[in-house]
């Protein structure tokens, strides 16, 4: 069993931030940290409820705190911390590195990196960015047991009615984002696509539509 406080290091941003270095560290030097530490900042900018949770100015101080945890010697971090830290930070000390990773982060906020065109959203950025398109993808359109977009939407807004509220607004906010991020047809296929494969703009505007439609016919506030 994980102990409350081992949760300090087993989830949440403090994992986050290693696991995207980690994976820096392994790619070679095919991997930006800057840009992966932008993009990071960039998500946790994306919504005021986020921001509002765990600003950017907490995790750099989440990682000034665990580097004086490291070097008292803290016997609470769990075996698999210890080893993402030793991943990221490829051997060097750990105490230096987790305050290099504060400073970084902290410099960067000053300026922070939101145009997209510069700076595209990586493969990670689309999956927090985006999980229910992606979801409906898998649960509505990839199984193939509905032949036409229009026929699959129709079936997951019937099977969510008529506690559908939860479920349309979040899938509706997601597509309008996402044709705001991903303005036309190259945008989209280039950006959006090769993860969320059924993503089109015909597909998120007739999903628009078809919520639009629900919304006024089915919960529409009678006069």
């Amino acid at each position: 069993m994980i102990p409350h406080t081992a949760r300090f290091f087993v989830d949440g941003p403090l994992r986050r931030v290693l696991e995207l270095a980690a994976v820096v560290t392994a790619s070679g030097g095919a991997l930006s940290l800057d840009d992966e530490l932008r993009r990071f900042i960039r998500t946790t900018r994306a919504t005021v409820a986020t921001d509002w949770v765990c600003p950017i100015a907490t995790v750099a101080a989440l990682l000034d705190h665990t580097a004086r945890l490291q070097a008292e010697g803290a016997e609470s971090m769990p075996p698999e911390f210890r080893q993402l830290l030793k991943r990221a930070g490829a051997g060097a000390d750990a105490v230096a590195y987790l305050h290099s990773l504060a400073q970084r982060l902290r410099a960067l906020e000053q300026d922070p990196q939101d145009d997209h065109d510069e700076l595209p959203l990586s493969r990670w950025e689309i999956d927090v960015r985006f999980p229910q398109l992606s979801g409906f993808g898998v649960n509505w359109v990839y199984g193939g047991e509905f032949p036409t977009l229009a026929e699959s939407l129709d079936a997951a807004i019937g099977s969510e009615h008529p506690y559908c509220r939860e479920f349309l607004g979040p899938l509706a906010a997601e597509a309008q984002s996402a044709l705001v991020l991903f303005p036309g047809e190259r945008a989209m296929r280039e950006g959006l696509s090769p993860v969320v494969r059924w993503a089109t703009p015909q597909a998120l505007r007739r999903l628009l539509r078809a919520v639009d439609d629900h919304m006024e016919r089915e919960h529409g506030v009678l006069p």
